[in-house]
């Protein structure tokens, strides 16, 4: 079913406006800003947004809509698609709506939208001035580590993709976490010139990591099946899609294993949350995207594909 719509432009452009008129219907009317226990003082800047209505429809209205864009982008600039298509558009605001993601203002995101940014600096090593790359990734991660500090986890997916695309990596590894350690040092410097070091202190204390699997002490049967149906798909996407890409060139093969670095680091960002697991499974929101886009277009085993993609899809409205 996905790789005929896949082949039908007529048929893209009618389920992405199908998907958005649902996406709408979910955002109006029903947004709102996502407490987190033990929150940053930097994530807590951002509840004032609770009493600005339109201000906080504009802020995810934006993060989407980047996110979709350096998604798709991502996606054809790394060859995964032979021809342009809808389908990456078409599964992030799919995920998006059966999950519920699209009206929170939450850590889930904020994490996607500086990953995304990151995703998309650290995409190609040969062209541009890659130390500055590597440097604005490092201060990025900081930045967001501040309002969400599993991000910090984002550091596994930058240094393993330098080793495994870079040649000089040691250099651009340093430079990476120089740039994470900016961030820290401009922190320290604000709270100390402004005699607020105690404020800094309680921040840093206060600091924890959480287990997605510990917030729920008896699971309902939707979240098991959640739980399992994510496993599968995650794993026939990397089993099939492993396969698929043998006979593709080495530079086709070392992107699909950046696509992996990512999935193990969203991984990483969704079980030391504070989210049970529905919620959490947002933080799988764009390497899903890309699987799903990469296995719609597939010519082998469509049926299977498509049973692979939907009952995920389907777990995810439960």
């Amino acid at each position: 079913m996905f790789r005929f719509i896949q082949s039908k432009l007529f048929l893209q452009v009618v389920c992405l406006l199908a998907v958005l008129s649902w996406a709408v219907l979910q955002f109006v009317g029903s947004t709102h800003f996502v407490q987190v226990p033990s929150s940053t003082s930097f994530w807590l800047m951002l509840s004032s947004l609770q009493n600005h209505y339109g201000g906080m429809i504009a802020v995810i209205s934006i993060s989407l809509l980047l996110q979709i864009l350096l998604t798709d982008v991502y996606y054809f600039r790394g060859g995964f698609g032979d021809n342009h298509h809808l389908m990456v558009c078409i599964w992030f605001l799919l995920i998006l709506c059966c999950g519920g993601f699209i009206s929170e203002l939450s850590p889930v995101l904020l994490s996607n939208l500086f990953l995304v940014i990151i995703i998309s600096l650290n995409f190609d090593y040969d062209n541009g001035n890659l130390k500055s790359k590597d440097l604005l990734s490092g201060i990025l991660t900081g930045v967001a580590s501040l309002f969400y500090p599993p991000m910090v986890f984002v550091a596994f997916f930058v240094i393993s993709s330098l080793v495994i695309n870079r040649f000089s990596k040691y250099k651009d590894i340093i430079v990476y976490i120089l740039g994470i350690l900016l961030v820290c040092l401009y922190c320290f410097s604000f709270y100390f010139f402004s005699n607020r070091l105690p404020e800094l202190y309680q921040f840093v204390s206060g600091i924890r990591f959480y287990n997605t699997f510990a917030m729920t002490e008896m699971y309902s049967w939707q979240v098991m099946v959640l739980i399992a149906t994510t496993v599968v798909s995650l794993l026939y996407a990397t089993v099939v899609l492993k396969i698929q890409y043998d006979s593709k060139t080495v530079l086709l093969r070392k992107r699909l294993i950046t696509i992996h670095l990512i999935t193990m680091s969203c991984l990483l960002l969704m079980v030391f949350s504070p989210f049970d697991f529905h919620h959490a499974v947002g933080f799988l929101l764009i390497p899903m995207t890309l699987y799903y886009s990469m296995l719609s277009q597939m010519k082998e085993h469509p049926l299977v594909n498509d049973f692979m993609m939907l009952i995920f899809v389907v777990a995810l409205c439960l």
